[in-house]
């Protein structure tokens, strides 16, 4: 109905603009003094009038986004963040886009990361491995991991500190799921609720372009920031970015969509994956083990190979 509306003030509009006769009698009908200049977009009231209709249009879009969604004490502020961001996205502003999307992004995170069951399921299976095995005939299961000593802690937590030399890894997975930096705490949703801790090595290369995205729209959330000086690797996304708004507009609202979905699958399972770990022996994370892969037998021939 409301699409239908739209239409019909579109056309109501196009033709006030084409015939003034036309708009000089609508303005009659509405009550509206009619002048010589003036035509019906200029109205200020129309105007409000077309912005409600398409308000409307976008709250009903945003009740049907977050229907079924499974944290229901959140859909309202939800709900208000959508309309916010698709009335950016129509104005073409990009940075409060930005901020409107992540904000929904934001609010699921933090309430999913308040939760004891997902804290208890992270402090148990940071050492587990990350991938689970595959079989040609049946579906992967959760117990069913593979034999590598890549874990997960490896995979949410790459790279070094550089600072402490000591695997991101390490240091991370010490501290409490709260206290996890935003985008980490996202990496763990992703990895937890949407691959519901069932992640095969074939997915990595997805979980690497979902997490890449969802931090692309953290750092054009910062462009809200007032005095913030960029660093290097924000400069560089922003360049990369901004030339092609247009694109990312959707790019970033299809990622939104899959991590709303991915809440939706993986919420109702969340329970036997705690169950699962429950059944893990406490173990942190330590440093990663050199692989040797064999020895090389050098030949002698009389030369010292090492300074004394």
């Amino acid at each position: 109905m409301e699409e239908k509306l739209k239409t019909t003030i579109d056309k109501i509009v196009r033709l006030s603009n084409q015939n003034e006769e036309f708009s000089v009698e609508l303005r009659k009908a509405l009550g509206i003094m009619p002048s010589a200049n003036s035509v019906l977009m200029d109205d200020e009231r129309m105007g409000h009038i077309y912005e409600y209709c398409v308000e409307k249009i976008i709250r009903k879009q945003a009740e049907e986004f977050y229907k079924d969604f499974p944290i229901s004490s959140i859909v309202p502020d939800l709900t208000k963040d959508f309309v916010r961001m698709e009335s950016f996205r129509r104005k073409n502003q990009f940075g409060d886009f930005c901020l409107a999307l992540y904000q929904q992004i934001e609010c699921m995170t933090n309430k999913l990361c308040e939760m004891r069951v997902l804290a208890d399921i992270v402090e148990k299976m940071w050492s587990s491995p990350a991938y689970v095995k595959t079989q040609k005939e049946n579906d992967p299961t959760i117990d069913e991991r593979s034999d590598s000593n890549y874990s997960i802690a490896m995979l949410i937590f790459p790279g070094q500190n550089k600072k402490t030399g000591q695997p991101y890894s390490v240091e991370k997975s010490r501290v409490t799921l709260q206290g996890q930096y935003a985008n980490d705490k996202i990496r763990i949703v992703v990895y937890f609720l949407g691959y519901k801790a069932m992640m095969k090595s074939g997915d990595y290369d997805n979980f690497v372009e979902l997490t890449g995205l969802l931090s692309d729209i953290y750092v054009c959330r910062n462009m809200n920031h007032r005095g913030n000086t960029l660093t290097p690797w924000e400069e560089e996304n922003l360049n990369r970015i901004l030339p092609l708004q247009s694109f990312f507009y959707f790019k970033f609202m299809g990622v939104l969509a899959q991590y709303v979905d991915f809440i939706k699958q993986g919420f109702p399972i969340l329970q036997d994956i705690g169950n699962y770990a429950k059944s893990l022996s406490s173990k942190k994370v330590g440093l990663p083990e050199l692989r040797v892969l064999g020895k090389i037998k050098l030949k002698d021939d009389g030369k010292k190979r090492f300074k004394k």
